[in-house]
């Protein structure tokens, strides 16, 4: 049977990557850090994922699985060395702590048996692929580079099921169960894969691409991008789920004229049909109003240092359609929002918004998401403003018909 390893046993790779795994015919190695989900794993042998099908969550079994835990360095290299395919969904944040294990595995493999290995990589980043690569160079000596060019290949995914907090009642029932959408296209970089030229890897439903870069901006500035638009208004709101905000009238009018801002640009960027990406976006919207995704405001908003970072959802959206020569006012709201999340629990959201309320908005905007164009910051501070005086939904329309209108 064909091995399978995935780095990183949390939502994704459990409820996304390892299901594909199991449904190629991959016997698949969890390597995690939490050793009661490494147990429970071992123990177990299989998992449910809750699929969301129309009213009702259906179950769809995941099996032949296993796991190691990712502090055995020994069982981490050994299960790598010995693997056909590799994944990692672990978040960037952690990738520069893995990396020099990962590099241990690859010379143990290129020790063992010298085959090629590649690597999934199913992390919310542009440029995921140069950036592993960056970190597991250095650990690999001069005699070893060839193998590690030649026969490494880093590939970019862009990982566009939703995969949101499994409720309470199914965990009990299976602790390791997770809940999911019905949504499983895995598009990825043809290019990443080597040997060049080599047969890509038999996984169900793995679209391969290339050029990949518009795969990877249409899900971070168009999917991503609505996601924390959402989230950013519906607190403002008082909501607490995703579900609550795409179906409240006022924030899907901006979130749709958002979607469409971005998808345009994104098409003129890129050269790509627009009619397909409208297509995306309207599928996107009725995924968005999933309420079995009880996907809370608190998972989606967090850590809103990144996410109003410069070339991230919301600003990288926003600085594409002005380059492309638009005017993303619908996306500025949902940037405003971002500068007023002020959840207590979410540490950056807290540092974000004291330093706006210590700063002002002009040097939060230079110093958090690199705006400082005067025309930019205005109409962001216009919105803010707004939103922060609760002003009539009338006046938004208003406004943002004459910011348009000006095009």
């Amino acid at each position: 049977m064909m091995k399978a390893v995935m780095y990183g046993a949390g939502n994704i790779g459990r409820g996304f990557i390892g299901q594909r795994f199991f449904l190629s015919g991959y016997e698949t190695t969890f390597i995690d850090v939490n050793a009661d989900m490494v147990d429970a794993i071992n123990k177990a042998g299989k998992y449910p994922i809750y699929v969301t099908r129309g009213t009702e969550y259906v179950p769809e079994w995941v099996e032949n699985v296993k796991a190691v835990n990712g502090k055995d360095e020994r069982a981490v290299i050994d299960t790598i060395a010995d693997a056909d395919i590799l994944a990692t969904a672990l978040g960037v944040n952690v990738l520069p702590f893995v990396a020099p294990l990962i590099a241990k595995a690859l010379l143990a493999r290129k020790e063992k048996s010298g085959r090629p290995l590649n690597i999934l990589i199913c992390e919310n980043m542009i440029g995921s692929n140069e950036y592993l690569h960056s970190l597991v160079a250095p650990h690999i000596p001069a005699e070893a580079k060839a193998y590690f060019e030649e026969s490494v290949g880093f590939v970019c995914v862009s990982v566009g099921r939703t995969v949101p907090p499994t409720p309470e009642e199914l965990k009990e029932k299976y602790p390791l169960a997770v809940c999911a959408e019905p949504y499983s296209e895995l598009p990825v970089d043809a290019a990443g894969f080597r040997p060049v030229g080599c047969e890509l890897p038999p996984i169900k439903e793995l679209v391969p691409f290339s050029p990949f870069a518009f795969f990877i901006e249409r899900k971070l500035l168009i999917h991503n991008m609505g996601h924390a638009l959402m989230t950013y208004m519906a607190y403002l709101k008082g909501y607490g789920f995703i579900f609550e905000a795409a179906t409240d009238g006022e924030i899907k009018y901006i979130l749709t004229r958002a979607l469409l801002e971005s998808a345009r640009a994104l098409c003129k960027r890129h050269g790509a049909p627009l009619d397909d990406t409208l297509q995306f976006v309207e599928d996107l919207m009725v995924r968005f109003e999933n309420k079995l995704l009880v996907d809370s405001l608190d998972r989606v908003g967090r850590d809103p240092k990144r996410k109003l970072s410069s070339g991230d959802r919301l600003v990288g959206a926003f600085k594409m359609v002005r380059e492309q020569g638009g005017i993303p006012a619908h996306i500025a709201v949902g940037i405003a929002a971002g500068y007023l999340f002020d959840m207590a629990s979410d540490p950056a959201a807290v540092e974000i918004t004291d330093y706006v309320k210590a700063n002002g908005l002009e040097k939060a905007l230079a110093k958090y998401s690199e705006i400082t164009a005067p025309d930019d910051v205005k109409m962001i501070r216009t919105f803010y403003d707004m939103l922060k005086n609760k002003a009539p939904f009338a006046d938004f329309v208003e406004v943002l018909a004459s910011m348009k209108n000006t095009h």
